[in-house]
């Protein structure tokens, strides 16, 4: 994989062109992976591994006066590469046919983006810096579960209690709350942990019409970081834009030769913006609906509509020189169209 980005930018002060900035790079992925799955009685395991090169190159920023100096010189990133190694391990046991239980261990990694490692932003009084030098993230994890299937497979319940921590986690830290424009900056936060349970449960009323609903519980702290000096100490704070709680639900009713029809729900819980924790986006609740119907046999109308309720709830809440400027989420959505399915030939 290969992705190429550039950000040519006109920046004004007072009304008045200052400055162009132009910045962006390339950055070239090469993964190999491997996997092999072993049954052996009531037992099912997975092993898989991944081998990742990532490679950034041709990166530079560079600014043209127009009406004003540049505040940072042009500069020519040199290349920078790496390398990752992701492995995992699954396993399932059966108990009987209606109870099984799972567990995994795993490794990942994700590479800094180009918008991460090169462009810088502002966003109402908060003035955001890339950092080239970012390292990647690398995160190690493990899972464990139960799956229960009762009323003759009318019920399927599954929970699975869940524990990862990410060295070098890419967060938006607030080098300077109180200058004008608030400077923060793309840093390897240290390391963050987040553990938390999912519960997942579906009842099939018949052929056509099920119910399912699901709610995740994830407690995600900073739990090491390295404090520059006069900045503020992070450590237990909650990790930005990470819910404590989520709930969703879907009443699904599925038949092609007269409709398809589905409401979903999802309550999303109190939440930070900042690494701070000091601009909360609060709790909300919105409802989707899709209604469809086949009018050949590959061929599909629906109609669909978004946040139901008009629910007007907070994405952003970003601090200025006289107080909060939220941003809100998108209104009622609507969405009208055709869907063509091509059938999977059968050998």
């Amino acid at each position: 994989m290969e992705v190429m980005g550039a950000s040519d930018e006109q920046l004004f002060l007072s009304g008045t062109h200052t400055r162009n900035n132009a910045a962006g790079g390339r950055q070239r992925i090469l993964g190999w992976f491997g996997e092999d799955l072993i049954r052996w009685n009531s037992w099912t395991i997975i092993l898989a591994g991944r081998f990742d090169d990532w490679n950034n190159f041709n990166a530079s920023s560079i600014c043209t006066p127009v009406f004003g100096t540049c505040t940072s010189p042009s500069v020519l990133y040199p290349s920078r590469s790496d390398l990752a190694f992701s492995p995992r391990l699954s396993v399932l046991r059966s108990l009987g046919r209606n109870v099984s239980v799972t567990g995994s261990m795993y490794r990942a990694f994700r590479a800094p983006t180009l918008n991460e490692l090169y462009r810088s932003f502002r966003l109402a009084n908060v003035l955001t810096l890339n950092n080239p030098f970012l390292n990647a993230e690398r995160l190690t994890g493990a899972e464990a579960g139960v799956n229960v299937s009762m009323l003759q497979h009318k019920l399927d319940l599954r929970g699975t209690f869940f524990w990862s921590d990410i060295v070098d986690p890419v967060e938006n830290v607030t080098t300077d709350p109180s200058s004008s424009p608030v400077l923060r900056q793309k840093k390897n936060l240290g390391r963050i942990r987040s553990r938390g349970v999912e519960f997942d449960g579906v009842v099939h009323l018949n052929r056509d019409i099920q119910i399912s609903a699901g709610y995740d519980f994830t407690a995600a702290t900073v739990v090491a970081y390295t404090v520059p000096p006069g900045a503020v100490s992070l450590l237990g704070n909650k990790v930005a834009q990470v819910p404590q709680n989520v709930f969703t639900w879907e009443a699904r009713y599925w038949n092609p030769s007269r409709i398809l029809l589905s409401v979903q729900g999802r309550f999303i819980g109190n939440q930070f913006d900042d690494d701070q924790n000091l601009y909360p986006l609060g709790r909300f609740y919105t409802m989707d609906l899709q209604i469809g119907r086949n009018i050949s046999r590959n061929l599909e109308v629906f109609a669909a509509a978004e946040n139901i309720l008009d629910e007007r709830y907070k994405v952003a809440n970003t601090p200025t020189a006289s107080g909060s400027l939220f941003n809100i989420g998108p209104p009622v959505l609507y969405r009208v169209g055709l869907r063509l399915n091509f059938p999977s030939e059968k050998y």
